[in-house]
């Protein structure tokens, strides 16, 4: 009887271990579902929130621009060094358009103003040179033809060619500010001398059918500027030799005489030889109106206009009023005076 009974007794005690265990595996199985799909809903509420954050910080960064920031406070004159800025991301919404973008185009450049640190830099206020020569001006020309594909970002020689071939550089290296191709207007900056020296050229134009011409680079940072070889006439250079803005005036002491072979070569011209190189001779402005026709109208114009003196079939048109000029009928041979009415004065303007 007690045998059974003991056997009973660890029946029942491993009957009951086993339901504990079960009940304790339950118990704790339940919790580990329980607490881990509140972890998973955790997980998926932290990556929606770094997915919102995303698309935000994404949307801020479209929506911002490159800026170059100075490190230190700089004063006008001082040239700019890698040291002195750093690279940023400034919201384009409250950023000026003009920001300085590329290191290239900010590094050995020089402030035009005081700039705190932290400043952001913009283009208007850096320049190549550490001070602007006292005679520089706004130069805005309307008499020199333009190359078809000129840019305002073009760096350009302005050239002259006379009647015989003879082929000169008035301006040499000169950076566009800005190009008007339709009206065939070019904006630059310039000094008293290169000033003088355009005068005299468009005077040329005038008197000895030259024409004054650019020439884009084809690498500005490779190339190196040209030596100016254009002598104007004898009356110019004695401006230039009394003008106190020219300091150099050592390389206009042989110039006279360089002036005067080139008048002498000039003179035994004959005068049905006196044609503008590239365009139609001027009858009284120094504005070249070039207009490219295309389609239908180049058959119509073609009829109308003598394109003897088109270049790369692009006829030179001239819309300008006449002037008394002896020397302007002798070379062209004929009158403007019918076609000087007020629409071709204002387009000659």
């Amino acid at each position: 009887m007690a045998i059974r009974k003991r056997k009973k007794i660890l029946r029942y005690t491993i009957l009951s271990g086993c339901l504990v265990a079960v009940a304790t595996s339950g118990v704790w199985f339940a919790t580990y579902r329980h607490y881990n799909a509140k972890l998973i809903d955790e997980r998926a509420a932290y990556e929606e929130q770094l997915n919102d954050k995303d698309e935000v910080l994404q949307r801020y960064m479209d929506q911002s621009q490159t800026a170059y920031v100075l490190i230190s406070p700089k004063l006008a004159g001082e040239v700019i060094t890698a040291e002195d800025v750093m690279e940023e991301k400034l919201p384009k919404f409250s950023s000026p358009d003009n920001l300085i973008s590329e290191s290239k185009a900010i590094v050995g450049k020089y402030l035009k103003i005081d700039a705190l640190s932290g400043t952001a830099v913009t283009t208007e206020m850096v320049r190549d040179e550490a001070r602007l020569e006292p005679s520089e001006r706004k130069e805005e020309t309307e008499y020199i033809k333009l190359p078809l594909r000129l840019t305002k970002k073009d760096v350009v020689d302005i050239r002259i060619v006379f009647p015989n071939g003879e082929d000169y550089i008035v301006v040499g290296k000169k950076s566009l500010k800005d190009v008007d191709l339709a009206n065939q207007y070019t904006f630059f900056n310039d000094n008293e001398e290169e000033a003088q020296l355009l005068q005299a050229a468009l005077v040329d134009a005038y008197i000895n059918n030259a024409e004054l011409y650019m020439k884009q680079y084809v690498e500005p940072e490779l190339q190196p500027e040209p030596v100016v070889n254009y002598v104007p006439n004898l009356d110019v250079l004695g401006v230039i030799k009394d003008n106190p803005f020219i300091i150099d005036q050592a390389k206009w002491s042989l110039a006279a005489n360089l002036r005067k072979e080139l008048e002498k070569r000039l003179e035994v011209m004959e005068d049905e030889d006196r044609i503008r190189v590239g365009a139609q001779a001027p009858s009284g402005s120094g504005v070249i109106q070039r207009k490219a026709v295309q389609g239908a109208a180049a058959a119509e114009e073609a009829a109308k206009v003598d394109d003897s003196q088109s270049v790369n079939g692009v006829i030179d048109r001239t819309n300008q009023a006449p002037i008394d000029s002896s020397a302007d009928q002798s070379s062209t041979g004929v009158t403007n005076k019918e076609a000087a009415t007020d629409d071709s004065l204002l387009e000659g303007e």
